[in-house]
């Protein structure tokens, strides 16, 4: 079943009236969502320690991306609250201060950070220490070994056994997103779709005559003329050459243009694939290998969304793709069926994947949870003697994860778009 496409219209960026706060979202999340998620992650203390030139990946989530001493940004329950403290060298204070994210900011001098973390580290004495580190996730994997060591160095004997990896940690925090957030997200998603629908189209296209820089300069064009900004242009006529920049090579009768191309709006990305077919003159519908693979794509696509539920794991959503793919006879695609999206095209959050340890890690072994933004996009990958070779049918969808499953952000695609 084709999920219910949103209601929202398609707009323009200057059309929102209430600007999104990143500094309030942030606030909210460290003051209204962290202490929760650290209760039900079991964690006593989250700790980013930090300096110049290797900045922490979380670095703007805790104000401290800008410092160029040590820096250590420390959230632990004290007296059955969240103490909320920044400890940095004195000229480091204001960004700090002014975030609006601590309790206490404590400065140093000549005395460096070491004797103030290990005060605080002894005041709030946690069993469980979740820290910046990831085997799989880079958007939480922050701490360097020279900081790593030096922490050990300052905390003392005993102190590395309470370290664990922030990551199951982060991947809620960060992952789940406010509604003001979402509502970024969707229109950035509604704005793309318009963007392609016009842009896939014989109004914009003339076959042996336009390029895919041809599209590529159009999407950015219209993009730029809504209000909104360029986050990443993909056009790719027949065979497939994955993220690939537009090109000279010129759009003919016969071939495949995808297209995989995302806005930001308000900070907030968006990640959509579309598809079309340039009918051969007298055709009126594609190869029966085109329709077929064009057919199978979409039933992957809407078995992985209908897939998605609170606490389904991330691995069941790839798998219920990926059993439509290979049923049909085709090749595994040697890749994720999705991922998060956010602040970034790849965000923080859990990938949707199989369970290939040396590719994905854990990352696949994370529920989901209501609130968590995907793009959607298995895709089959086969050889078409008919449009020059192994070719990719890309289509990809934006969801956002809802108490009773996965609402497409949008209008999705349920047809291949035919230009003739």
């Amino acid at each position: 079943m084709t999920p219910p496409p949103s209601p929202r219209p398609p707009g323009d960026a200057s059309a929102d009236a209430a600007l999104l706060d990143p500094n309030r979202v942030r606030l909210r999340r460290i003051t209204e969502v962290l202490p929760a998620k650290m209760k039900q992650y079991g964690i006593d203390a989250w700790l980013t320690f930090t300096r110049e030139g290797a900045t922490d990946a979380l670095g703007w989530d805790v104000a401290a991306d800008r410092v160029v001493g040590r820096a250590a940004c420390l959230f632990g329950f004290l007296g059955g609250r969240l103490a909320r403290v920044a400890i940095c060298a004195s000229y480091d204070v204001t960004p700090f201060i002014e975030s609006g994210l601590y309790e206490q900011v404590v400065p140093y001098k000549r005395e460096g950070i070491g004797p103030h973390l290990k005060e605080w580290l002894d005041k709030l004495d946690p069993r469980k220490v979740a820290i910046n580190f990831s085997r799989d996730a880079p958007n939480i994997d922050g701490i360097t070994l020279g900081m790593y060591r030096y922490l050990l160095e300052v905390a003392g004997a005993g102190f590395e056994e309470k370290l664990v990896s922030a990551e199951a940690l982060m991947m809620s925090v960060k992952g789940v997103k406010l509604p003001e957030e979402v509502a970024a997200i969707e229109q950035a998603a509604v704005a793309t779709q318009r963007i392609l629908r016009e842009a896939l189209s014989l109004e914009r296209i003339t076959p042996g005559r336009t390029t895919e820089l041809d599209v590529g300069r159009y999407l950015e064009q219209r993009t730029n003329e809504l209000g909104f900004k360029v986050s990443f242009i993909s056009v790719v006529v027949g065979p497939d050459r994955g993220h690939a920049d537009p090109t000279d090579r010129v759009i003919a009768h016969g071939d495949l243009l995808r297209t995989d191309f995302g806005v930001f709006h308000q900070g907030y990305s968006s990640d959509i694939q579309r598809t079309a077919y340039l009918l051969r003159p007298g055709e009126r519908q594609p190869p029966d290998a085109v329709r077929r693979m064009w057919d199978t794509t979409l039933r992957a696509n809407r078995a992985a969304i209908a897939a998605m539920k609170p606490g389904v794991q991330a691995v069941k959503v790839d798998a219920a793709a990926r059993q439509v793919i290979v049923e049909a006879g085709y090749d595994e695609y040697p890749h994720a069926a999705g991922h998060a999206i956010g602040i970034k095209v790849h965000d923080t959050g859990p990938v949707l994947g199989p369970d290939w340890k040396e590719r994905y890690g854990t990352l696949v072994r994370h529920g989901l949870e209501e609130g968590q933004v995907f793009a959607v996009e298995p895709m089959i990958y086969h050889d078409l003697p008919e449009v020059g070779g192994v070719v990719q049918v890309g289509l990809e969808e934006d969801v956002v994860i809802e108490r009773s499953g996965a609402r497409v952000l949008g209008t999705p695609q349920t047809e291949l778009w035919l230009l003739e």
